[in-house]
């Protein structure tokens, strides 16, 4: 039982997420130059006046507590790169460049690791790779189109899409972060049951009761568990210094930073296809730039520019197309989860109340306990590729995505 439950071991997958995020935080990091504001118990809007916020809503930014919601208001007030990028554009834009360049360097080593695990039918590293390169091209587009379109639009408009390029890379922090901690909770609670799961087959060993190799799988088990557990608390400190920075506290600060409730799978229902695809042709800049283009003085010039806009904008209309299948892919894969998690939760129950009874050795206890808290890692992993699906999928609406 002890090889069946570690070929589902949650702990591989983790270490390598943690490493994956470090190393993304490390470039989003070197990004910015923040100045320091003083450290207290009080957010950081604690010294700024009022402006147009509602009595809720100005009393949640004042806390100690950063919220995924708050951020766009956040970021709005507080980022010093927004709110200081009209001293200096071209910095911004050069700068943006290059860690959209090193992003992109992490991303195709994660796609190398990513083909070497599917050349050896690694099924768990290959999902996971996969996961982090889609997590890295996404942050490092965001970037690379910052940097492209900060210079070539009025005023108020690049403004307002640069800062939207920054609520969605702190968003993506945010939900790195938050996926990091749920997994370090987990794993914590699994590295308890590997290490007691280990005690146990090495006394059954010296009954006989074991083989050497049960005892070796075990102790493995628990010691991958525990490597995994210092790569997640490095992780988490790496990308906690620059989501506060990103958010407006010092790098040093001390927020709260709240668990990212589940996904509202009301977003899904609110979708819909042909409607949203063409609010994103509306809002997409590169697409208004085409439109906006010279009209060209020949038949051939006004020909060749309609033919442009016409491929840009059946481009769009595809990729739209796959981000809301990739959103249905991800909910079908989210419901079965949960599913699973909530089935975890029932059999939890009856195993405890048999445990406590004496009808359930300790052993076999373990086994179960392991069992449910790999459920509960496949459903947390499930909702936050949904809440990344859906967010990638609302702000290609807001025109922030590549035309591929």
């Amino acid at each position: 039982m002890i090889k069946e439950q570690r070929a589902q071991v949650f702990f591989p997958v983790a270490r390598r997420l943690s490493a994956a995020l470090l190393s993304l935080s490390v470039c989003v990091g070197s990004l910015f130059s923040f100045p320091a504001y003083a450290t207290g118990t009080v957010g950081p809007l604690g010294d700024k006046v009022e402006s147009g916020y509602d009595a809720d809503t100005w009393a949640r930014l004042q806390d100690n507590v950063l919220e995924y919601d708050e951020i766009p208001n956040l970021v709005h007030e507080y980022n010093s790169v927004v709110s200081g990028i009209w001293d200096d554009l071209e910095e911004t834009r050069r700068t943006l460049e290059a860690n959209a360049q090193e992003l992109e360097s992490h991303r195709y080593k994660m796609e190398r690791m990513k083909e070497t695990a599917q050349e050896e039918y690694d099924v768990e590293n290959l999902v996971n790779y996969a996961t982090q390169e889609a997590i890295l091209k996404a942050v490092a587009s965001q970037m690379d189109s910052a940097s492209r379109n900060m210079l070539n639009r009025s005023t108020t408009i690049s403004l307002q899409k640069t800062e939207n390029q920054f609520v969605k890379i702190a968003q993506s922090l945010m939900i790195s972060y938050d996926s990091l901690k749920k997994q370090r909770e987990t794993l914590g609670k699994l590295e308890e049951l590997y290490a007691e799961q280990y005690k146990l087959a090495s006394h059954k060993l010296s009954l006989g009761l074991a083989t050497e190799r049960e005892v070796l799988e075990a102790q493995t088990s628990q010691l991958s568990a525990k490597s995994t557990l210092a790569s997640i608390d490095g992780g988490l400190l790496q990308i906690r210094p620059t989501l506060c920075t990103m958010t407006g506290w010092p790098a040093d600060g001390s927020p709260e930073v709240a668990p990212i409730p589940s996904v509202d799978l009301a977003r899904i229902d609110a979708m819909n296809l042909e409607e949203d695809t063409r609010k994103a042709i509306g809002n997409n800049a590169t697409l208004i730039s085409q439109r906006t283009s010279a009209k060209g003085t020949s038949n051939a010039s006004i020909s060749a520019r309609m033919d442009i806009i016409n491929e840009g904008d059946q481009k769009l209309t595809i990729q739209m197309k796959k981000l809301y299948d990739d959103v249905m892919s991800k909910k079908k894969a989210y419901q079965a989860a949960s599913d699973g998690y909530q089935g975890a939760l029932k059999s939890k129950a009856g195993y405890d109340r048999m445990y406590q009874l004496g009808l359930l050795g300790r052993a076999d206890y373990l086994g179960t306990e392991i069992a449910f808290y790999q459920k509960k890692a496949a459903w947390e992993t499930a909702d936050t590729a949904l809440l990344l699906a859906i967010e990638t999928y609302e702000w290609a609406v807001k025109g922030l995505t590549e035309i591929e």
